[in-house]
C-alpha cells in the first residue's frame, strides 16, 4: 500500500475543499441569480399592473363629459382627460396650473389653492370659480393621504352653456307638450269662424265690383284670414309627434322639389333659389315629405329676409368621420340674425321678423332632430345667414358588404 507525503495529503486535501467551495459558490450564486429573476419578474409584473390600472383610470376619464384635471402638490397638472384637454387647451400634462386660467382668474386662483392646500377653516372644501365670459363653471377639490398630507388638487370643468342648452331644450318641451293638448281644440274654434270671414269678404267683393274702398278692406281680410290659418297649420305641425316613415331617396331631388315649391308659392321666378349640388350624393333614408317641408321653411325665411343676390341652396358631402355626413345649406344676404340670438331663434314663439309666428324653425328642428341629424345657424360673411343641416350618413352591414366585395 503506497503511502501519501504530507504535502500531497496537503494538495489533496486542498483540492477537496477547493471543490466544495465551488460547488458551494454556484449553489450561491444559482439561488442568487433565481432569487433576481423572480423579483425581476415580480416588477414587471408590478409595473404592468400599474400601467393597466392607469390607463382604465385615463379610459374612466375620458369617457366623462365634464373635463377633469389632477393638479399635483407643486401645482403643476399630472393628468386629464380628454375634454379637460380640449376645454383648457392643455396638450400635454407637467405645465403649471395657470397656464389653463385666464390671467384675470390668477389672485382668485391662488386664494383658493391656498385654501385647499392649507385647508384652512376660511375657505370652502369644494371652491368654485366662474369665469368672467360665463361660459365655464370649475370645481377645485383638495386629495389627501389617509395621513392628512396634501397630495394635490381635483379640477372637474363643466360647460354652463351646454347645460343651460339642455335646460332651455327641457322647457321648449314642456311648453309645446302643452300645446299639443289645446291646438286640436284651437284649429276647430278658430278655422270655422275663419272660413265664415273669408267667405263673407269674396261675397263682398263680389257684390260689390268695382268699389275700390270694398276691394282694399276685402283684400286685407283675405290677407288676414290667410296669415291666421298659417299660423294654425304651423301650430298643428308643432303639436303633432314627428313619427318619420323613412325610405331611400336622393336628397338633391328633395332640394329641387323644395325649391321649386317655395318658389311658385311666391310667384317668383326659378332663378330665385341658385342650386349648387354636389354630384353623387349617397341615397339616404328620410321622410321627403317632412325634409320638403323644412326645407321650405328655411327658403321662405330666405327669401323674406331680402338683399343683394338669388337665395343659395347647396349640398355636400363631407366625408369625415364613419361614413361621413351631407351637409345641406340655405344661405341668403338679408340682414341676418344678431350673434346673441342665434339660438334664441330656434325656440318656441321667438322671431325676429315683424309677422312671424316663431314656429317655422321650431318646425325645421323637429324634423331633423327625428333623422337624427343637426341644424343651426350662423352669420355669414359678407352679410346675411346661413342655415345649415348635417345628415349623417349610415349604411346598412349588407349595403356597406356589398361595396366591399369585388
Amino acid at each position: 500500500m503506497s503511502s501519501f507525503s504530507s504535502y500531497e495529503l496537503f494538495a489533496i486535501a486542498a483540492a477537496l475543499a477547493y471543490g466544495v467551495f465551488g460547488a458551494w459558490s454556484a449553489l450561491r450564486a444559482h439561488t442568487q441569480s433565481q432569487a433576481l429573476r423572480v423579483a425581476l419578474a415580480d416588477a414587471t409584473r408590478a409595473r404592468e399592473e400599474r400601467a393597466a390600472d392607469l390607463a382604465r383610470l385615463q379610459a374612466i376619464l375620458d369617457s366623462m363629459a365634464d373635463g377633469v384635471i389632477f393638479v399635483d402638490a407643486a401645482d403643476r397638472i399630472a393628468l386629464t382627460n380628454r375634454a379637460g384637454r380640449a376645454l383648457r387647451n392643455v396638450g400635454n400634462p407637467d405645465r403649471p396650473l395657470a397656464d389653463c386660467h385666464p390671467r384675470a382668474a390668477y389672485a382668485v386662483l391662488e386664494r383658493v389653492m391656498g385654501y385647499l392646500r392649507n385647508g384652512d377653516d376660511a375657505g370652502a372644501a369644494h371652491s368654485i370659480i366662474k369665469e368672467r365670459e360665463g361660459r365655464y363653471e370649475t370645481t377645485y377639490a383638495p386629495v389627501r393621504s389617509p395621513a392628512g398630507q396634501y397630495l394635490g388638487t381635483v379640477m372637474v370643468i363643466r360647460d354652463i352653456a351646454e347645460r343651460r342648452t339642455l335646460e332651455r331644450r327641457l322647457l321648449d318641451a314642456e311648453r309645446l307638450s302643452g300645446l299639443g293638448q289645446m291646438s286640436a281644440q284651437i284649429a276647430h274654434e278658430l278655422r270655422n269662424p275663419l272660413n265664415a270671414i273669408g267667405g263673407a269678404a269674396q261675397y263682398l267683393r263680389r257684390r260689390l265690383e268695382g268699389d275700390r274702398e270694398v276691394a282694399e278692406y276685402t283684400d286685407l281680410i283675405g290677407d288676414e284670414v290667410q296669415r291666421v290659418n298659417r299660423f294654425i297649420s304651423e301650430l298643428l305641425n308643432v303639436a303633432r309627434p314627428a313619427d318619420p316613415q323613412l325610405l331611400p331617396a336622393s336628397l338633391n331631388r328633395v332640394l329641387k322639389e323644395a325649391a321649386q315649391r317655395a318658389t311658385m308659392a311666391r310667384g317668383l321666378h326659378a332663378e330665385a333659389v341658385q342650386l349648387e349640388l354636389a354630384p353623387d350624393l349617397p341615397v339616404l333614408d328620410v321622410d321627403t315629405p317632412m325634409i320638403t317641408e323644412a326645407l321650405v321653411n328655411l327658403l321662405n325665411n330666405a327669401l323674406e329676409a331680402g338683399g343683394p343676390g338669388p337665395v343659395e341652396l347647396a349640398s355636400s358631402y363631407d366625408s369625415a368621420g364613419g361614413d361621413g355626413t351631407i351637409v345641406v345649406e340655405v344661405r341668403d344676404r338679408g340682414p341676418g340674425i344678431p350673434e346673441d340670438q342665434l339660438e334664441e331663434v330656434l325656440r318656441p314663439f321667438v322671431t325676429t321678423k315683424p309677422d312671424g309666428t316663431g314656429l317655422g324653425l321650431v318646425i325645421v328642428t323637429r324634423a331633423v332632430e327625428a333623422h337624427r341629424a343637426r341644424f343651426g345657424l350662423r352669420r355669414r360673411e359678407g352679410g346675411g345667414t346661413v342655415a345649415a343641416i348635417r345628415f349623417p350618413v349610415r349604411r346598412t352591414v349588407v349595403a356597406a358588404a356589398a361595396e366591399a366585395s369585388p
